[in-house]
């Protein structure tokens, strides 16, 4: 009977009304650990990256872990980094790399490490549009050290274990000739040519050192077009934002006019900066002043006494085999390899030549393309065959203009002299195209997307306020630690929801949704 009123009583009691369950506000509170003693208990106590980078970008992260337990940590063990859209590391959260802490982190004391990472090719899933990139720190990722406390292993704060990086796109450069002369105006095949030129950064990024392309077009043909030899290229060096430089070489003619050429004494020299595609990765280039800007007039003319149109008796002939990416699937802002190979079906050795990789539309055209990377073949004997493979990248941003939010279809294009830069008995072997393939996002969600290059001339804005509270617990973390003396213990313990301390045998084990809403809203 004791029994069946103790029941009663129970339900009446709850039958009264509902259960009020008061929290207090645990902010500059100690969150104290419920682990036991004698064990190391190791944690992320500073963490601070780059406020500002783009995606794909190497960047420098410096942090130190600390063995706040009561025994030495017995062993080596990595501390993982994560990216993610969140500040704690999830299912989405991308793996970066990870540091190794050398064995002997005694109790106490902290150790210090400097590394550089990869940031995430593409958006990472639910980014959305605020540009706040999360790092993260897993301390022990492979749980190797038996630990007082693992719940503090990731997840502590920003400053502590966590960091904030703002997707801020580089800025890019433009690379325009606004001048071009040459010397003589009447040149001869064989003699000397000399060539300057005016390079102008007309935008906001800076342009590292690159090479300008010098073109002979037959006079009356546009450049572009099909008709276009490259005598030489010209070495310019890095121009800050709406600097200018100014280039000079001076190029022997080669002794016969190039098959292409034949039969011309008039031409117009076209000035092609960024031969390479370093600050545009989109091409064909083109001239876009003209005559007395980009582009001048000149006459070349065979030796007194030779003929206009000389025979050419032995030239090489390059012909460009089947292409082969090593994947058909392939990932915006990730790496590739592209096989092919090319025969000198000719009479003699070329010498040094490029082979150009593009990316091109599902149609093959290559009057539209996205450049991925050259080889440079030493030379290549009559008859024989040279495989090649070349690792590649897809850009990970597109040209501005140009949106892209799920899969598109391409082909990759090598191309074999692309500047006709050497002679040859004819060009149309010179291009090969391989199967269509696939051009996905890495990790593709309902926000990802592959993202732009800003317009050269739009100044780059960055949304500051958001990033500023972030910013402010990274530099209060890193003055902490910069103020501790190089094996002094932090002033706090480090702690993110310890085990729960167990008093009777109807302890919560589970928390409500709500409740654990609220631990990670506060951490």
């Amino acid at each position: 009977m004791s029994d069946k009123r103790r029941s009663e009583g129970r339900r009446r009691a709850w039958g009264r009304g509902p259960m009020i369950l008061r929290f207090d506000s645990l902010e500059k509170r100690e969150v104290l650990s419920a682990a036991g003693h004698g064990m190391p208990d190791l944690v992320g106590s500073s963490f601070v990256a780059v406020q500002n980078a783009d995606w794909g970008e190497t960047v420098t992260a410096t942090g130190q872990i600390t063995n706040q337990g009561d025994a030495d940590a017995t062993g080596s063990f990595n501390v993982a980094i994560y990216a993610g859209s969140r500040s704690t590391i999830g299912r989405y959260s991308v793996y970066l790399g990870e540091v190794t802490v050398p064995e002997g982190l005694a109790a106490g004391q902290s150790v210090p490490f400097t590394t550089t990472i990869k940031l995430p090719s593409n958006p990472v899933p639910g980014m959305g549009s605020s540009g706040l990139l999360n790092l993260g720190l897993k301390v022990d990722s492979q749980r190797k050290v038996a630990e007082a406390n693992e719940r503090n292993n990731a997840g502590v704060g920003p400053g502590y274990d966590q960091a904030v990086v703002s997707i801020a796109p580089t800025q890019p450069a433009q690379l325009i000739a606004t001048s071009v002369g040459t010397y003589p105006t009447s040149a001869i095949w064989g003699k000397s040519l000399s060539v300057t030129t005016q390079i102008t950064n007309r935008s906001y990024g800076a342009a590292p050192a690159t090479r300008a392309q010098v073109i002979l077009t037959p006079a009356g043909l546009l450049q572009g077009t099909g008709s276009d030899v490259t005598i030489g290229s010209i070495t310019v060096p890095a121009i800050q934002p709406w600097q200018t430089v100014n280039a000079e070489r001076t190029f022997t003619l080669p002794p016969l006019p190039p098959v292409l050429l034949a039969g011309a004494t008039d031409f117009t020299l076209t000035i092609l900066p960024d031969g390479d595609f370093l600050t545009n990765p989109v091409g064909p280039h083109f001239a876009i002043g003209g005559i007395g800007v980009d582009q001048a007039s000149i006459h070349i003319y065979p030796p007194a006494g030779e003929s206009a149109a000389p025979v050419h008796e032995t030239l090489p002939d390059l012909a460009v085999g089947t292409v082969s990416p090593s994947s058909g699937d392939l990932v915006w802002g990730g790496s590739f390899d592209v096989s092919t190979s090319v025969q000198n079906m000719g009479t003699i050795d070329p010498g040094p030549f490029r082979v150009r990789f593009l990316l091109v539309g599902p149609s093959g055209n290559t009057t539209r393309t996205i450049f991925l990377g050259d080889a440079v073949i030493p030379g290549l004997a009559p008859g024989y065959l040279q495989p090649i493979t070349q690792t590649v990248s897809l850009p990970s941003r597109l040209p501005s203009g140009i949106l892209l939010d799920g899969m598109g279809t391409a082909k990759i294009v090598a191309i074999a002299d692309p500047e006709n830069a050497m002679n040859e008995t004819f060009k149309n072997n010179n291009t090969a195209t391989s199967a269509p393939v696939s051009l996905r996002l890495l990790g593709a969600s309902g926000t990802s997307f592959v993202p732009n290059t800003p317009d050269p001339e739009v100044l780059l804005t960055v949304n500051r306020p958001s990033l500023a509270k972030y910013q402010k617990a990274q530099k209060l973390a890193q003055a902490a630690a910069n103020t501790q003396n190089g094996q002094a213990a932090p002033t706090r313990k480090l702690f993110r929801r310890p085990p729960p301390k167990v008093s009777s045998d109807r302890a919560l084990g589970i928390f409500p949704k709500s409740i654990g809403t609220f631990f990670d809203d506060l951490f």
